[in-house]
């Protein structure tokens, strides 16, 4: 299989966009002090109603997350481990708190909609592969907008404020409560009107284009001496695109039947999820750093996918 040929068509509109971001932003069209704004209504206003369209249209329900519940539990798991070693390349590699945070947010979401969708489309059948998808993507939202954001924002809390607050606004976010509330809605058999829905929809579309012009423009605006955390960068791209996500396919070999390791492998092994700029430009973290890892990650996925398949068959 040509994975260079299913990622290429997104890798060149990736380029682009985010080259539009950038060049907006060197002309004036949009400055600096635009993107607090941009990245505020992107994840709460676009993320939100993107997970209420895509989980209205495949009509996923907890029951069906209960019905998977062995790649469920071992893609939670997933997480867990990108969490773990994410820490410790901090540990070794002495990063300071606000880009730490980053690095380990950077390691736990990745970029579900532009490695593993495609792959899996081209790679299986519906009945045999295909049906993993809509359940994948709800707990890969539902983890990262969770232990995610917990690692994102781990000590960004102000002074004296309560640990239930702190918990609350982790636990509320408007991406997470639509995901529970759109399951919820589901398992009920409660549809949505349509108009409402045709709404989510619209608003939804313009999360991928959007977002990446979002960070053209935070990387038209970064700062002199930035690139010195290329070193810590590297680390990322290795441990996330290739070694945790050839550590999981080898580790549920025992216990998942072929197809579900790949589709872990793929999913632990995506590119770093655009929204870690916005995240960090939200919570006054290293927007730099996040938008660095997003572009240097989304490059380096285009030769470690095919090495991930190369290196997992002999593990078979």
């Amino acid at each position: 299989m040509d994975y260079f040929i299913i990622i290429a068509p997104k890798l060149i509109s990736f380029f682009l966009l985010i080259a539009l971001g950038f060049t907006i932003s060197k002309l004036g069209i949009f400055p600096k002090s635009c993107l607090p704004s941009l990245s505020a209504f992107l994840i709460k206003v676009v993320l939100p109603c993107l997970t209420i369209s895509l989980l209205c249209q495949r009509g996923t329900t907890w029951g069906d997350l209960a019905g998977f519940h062995g790649i469920v539990l071992c893609q939670m798991a997933g997480y867990v481990l990108l969490a773990a070693v994410g820490l410790l390349c901090v540990r070794l590699a002495e990063i300071r708190p606000t880009t730490s945070n980053v690095h380990v947010g950077c390691m736990i979401g990745g970029n579900y909609g532009f490695v593993v969708i495609p792959i899996l489309m081209a790679l299986y059948t519906p009945e045999n592969g295909q049906q993993y998808i809509p359940i994948c993507s709800a707990i890969d939202t539902m983890m990262v907008w969770t232990l995610g954001l917990y690692f994102f924002t781990r000590g960004v809390e102000k002074d004296g404020e309560p640990w239930y607050r702190i918990l609350a606004k982790r636990l509320f976010n408007p991406i997470l409560v639509s995901i529970v509330l759109i399951l919820t809605l589901n398992s009920l058999s409660v549809t949505l009107p349509g108009s409402v829905l045709e709404v989510c929809t619209n608003v939804g579309n313009i999360s991928y284009s959007l977002g990446l012009i979002y960070v053209g423009c935070t990387i038209c605006f970064l700062k002199k001496g930035s690139l010195h955390c290329l070193k810590t960068l590297w680390m990322l791209a290795l441990t996330k695109l290739f070694a945790v996500p050839l550590l999981i396919y080898i580790l549920t070999g025992p216990i998942l039947p072929e197809t579900e390791r790949v589709v872990l492998m793929l999913i632990a092994g995506a590119p770093s999820m655009t929204t870690s700029c916005m995240i960090a430009g939200q919570y006054g973290l290293d927007e730099d750093y996040a938008s660095t890892a997003v572009f240097v990650t989304t490059i380096c996925c285009m030769v470690t996918i095919p090495l991930l398949f190369l290196t997992s068959a002999l593990f078979r």
